[in-house]
């Protein structure tokens, strides 16, 4: 018997749900971050191989590339354009502001079995910002816990927590991953277990 098909919605579908909601839960508008999303593709793609034509300017010649960003925004988001480009796709998860580009990289790491882990500056600046974010996202696990071990045990009427607690569980395991990471590599022969 063959297993029932599993499909996933594509990944723009994944990148334009978070958008959509970091433009309802903030003050950015569209114009605002296609200028994001421009300066991020301008910066991060090669001229010879660009697919979006993204356009910066100043003074009279901002207004009109803000309105040509918005547009190719637009464009993707309304489905007139079929399929977000993988080099637009990576401009645009850059550009969206924390958390909802930590969420968006969790939930497009998801779809392949994997977890998204940030990288950390190195040296001591990493360590610190290693450590805060370990706390931060234990924090946050005990938070999304709360309310479903609030009777003292984990039952089917705790589903509507399951969602969260599970992302937040993903993002302990990749804060813990990324500190695992700077200690490995200051061992000698990286990666390899002691004792």
């Amino acid at each position: 018997m063959k297993p029932d098909s599993q499909f996933q919605p594509p990944r723009q579908t994944v990148v334009y749900g978070h958008t959509r909601r970091m433009l309802d839960e903030t003050a950015t508008n569209v114009n605002t971050f296609a200028m994001v999303v421009a300066h991020a593709y301008l910066a991060l793609v090669a001229p010879d191989v660009r697919n979006a034509k993204f356009r910066l300017g100043e003074g009279d010649a901002l207004f009109g590339a803000m309105r040509n960003n918005a547009q190719i925004l637009r464009r993707f988001m309304d489905g007139t354009v079929k399929v977000l480009p993988a080099d637009v796709e990576d401009a645009w998860v850059t550009a969206l502001p924390e958390p909802y580009r930590s969420d968006c990289e969790r939930d497009l790491a998801k779809r392949r079995g994997r977890l998204s882990v940030k990288s950390l500056p190195s040296g001591e600046a990493g360590a610190v910002v290693g450590v805060s974010h370990l706390a931060a996202e234990f924090g946050q696990l005990l938070e999304a816990l709360a309310p479903a071990l609030a009777d003292g045990r984990v039952t089917t009427a705790d589903i509507p927590y399951a969602k969260r607690i599970l992302n937040e569980s993903d993002d302990l395991i990749a804060a813990v991953l990324n500190v695992r990471r700077q200690i490995t590599e200051i061992l000698p022969g990286t990666g390899e277990r002691l004792g």
